[in-house]
């Protein structure tokens, strides 16, 4: 089976939600046990940076054609996608388009098109005014408009819910395929291991940790308040913040109540963190906070949970869904139940102990074997 996949979300400078999922899904999709056929899309005037270590069964398709044209040719109609795929006048038997964008494709040619979330309908104040104006009127055209032969992949029940709700004439074409977690993040890093690597963020002191790109939508204002009542409460309290993630948009009131706290070097603001020094940076934490508004899923909360670290997470959204019982679930608009819950795990180590084994064993139903397996089961009933 020929798979022509759609690679432009791996061309970001930083690899996060979106460009993670469809990276580990597609390095597992070339395993030589599913038999596929792989050509990828991608395209840009200037250099086009994609992953080093490409599957070599993947055949990398290059156009060299502003983005802006590009994108503007698509959402004409003037040109689809298959045909750039289309090698020898073999076209792919099914396309993997892993989120929405700029795209085109013809109503016979078989395809799967994940979604991730609806955050552009629910929270569109979060975003930037240039999103709202061009592309989320796009993403709703191309999912009122979706043709029937085309197959979606949720990342959650949540997101599929959420779709259904939306945009009812999708019923019958949505399914969930969640994420997996590498097993990079599960066994046990020694102290000798551990220790340089946190060094080099200049992190000596214990500390609590959240992770994702930095914006309104990840809530960083209420967990630099509950931080702040921390160290009110107790100048000498003996844990940091580290907040991990790019710096992405919407981030002045981020800055200026960071600015305004004066907690100094206390919070520990990493920016980007590469993928070979996360597992080290989860496992080096005593708690993982999560305060988000809204997820399709929560990619970061899952690998914390491998990672063994408890967590407390937003009890909205997709996010109960990954957590089930295994860590806190909490009022992101609330900032009591967030102290109250902190000191709780901070207090009593058992309980601590029992999030951490629960969150383990929760992870390890995640696996991007399954994920590829499902796309593949996908790929099949869309033809």
């Amino acid at each position: 089976m020929i798979i022509g996949l759609d690679l432009r979300c791996l061309q970001d400078n930083w690899r996060t939600g979106v460009g993670e999922y469809a990276w580990q899904t597609i390095k597992h999709l070339a395993e030589p046990n599913f038999k596929l056929n792989l050509i990828g899309y991608a395209n840009a005037a200037g250099s086009i940076k994609l992953p080093e270590d490409l599957p070599a069964n993947l055949k990398l398709i290059r156009q060299r054609i502003p983005n802006r044209l590009k994108n503007l040719s698509f959402y004409l109609g003037l040109e689809n996608i298959e045909s750039a795929l289309t090698i020898n006048k073999q076209a792919p038997d099914v396309l993997w388009l892993p989120n929405p964008m700029f795209v085109n494709w013809s109503a016979s040619q078989p395809a799967v098109l994940t979604v991730h979330d609806l955050s552009f309908i629910h929270y569109k104040k979060f975003f930037p005014g240039r999103g709202r104006l061009w592309y989320f009127p796009m993403v709703k055209k191309l999912l009122r408009q979706l043709p029937k032969t085309t197959k979606i992949a949720a990342v959650s029940n949540y997101t599929a819910d959420d779709l259904l709700e939306q945009y009812p004439n999708l019923t019958g074409q949505v399914e969930v395929v969640y994420p997996g977690v590498e097993e990079k993040y599960f066994p046990q890093i020694a102290i000798d291991k551990l220790t340089p690597v946190l060094a080099k963020y200049n992190l000596s002191r214990p500390y609590f940790l959240t992770l994702g790109t930095i914006e309104p939508r990840k809530n960083h204002l209420l967990l630099l308040n509950l931080y702040s009542r921390l160290v009110q409460k107790n100048p000498a309290y003996p844990y940091d913040l580290v907040i991990a993630g790019a710096w992405g948009w919407r981030t002045k009131k981020i800055s200026a109540l960071l600015k305004k706290l004066k907690l100094g070097d206390r919070v520990k603001v990493l920016g980007y963190l590469p993928a070979e020094d996360k597992p080290f940076l989860y496992q080096g934490a005593k708690l993982f906070l999560y305060p988000s508004f809204y997820e399709g899923f929560g990619m970061p909360v899952l690998e914390a949970m491998a990672s063994g670290l408890p967590v407390l997470a937003s009890q909205t959204s997709s996010l109960p869904e990954v957590v089930g019982e295994s860590g806190l679930l909490l009022n992101p608009y609330d900032l009591k139940p967030w102290l109250k819950a902190v000191e709780q795990l901070i207090s009593d180590d058992s309980l601590a102990s029992q999030f951490s084994q629960a969150g383990r064993i929760r992870a390890k139903d995640f696996t991007w074997s399954k994920t590829a397996a499902s796309y593949v089961a996908l790929f099949v009933n869309s033809q």
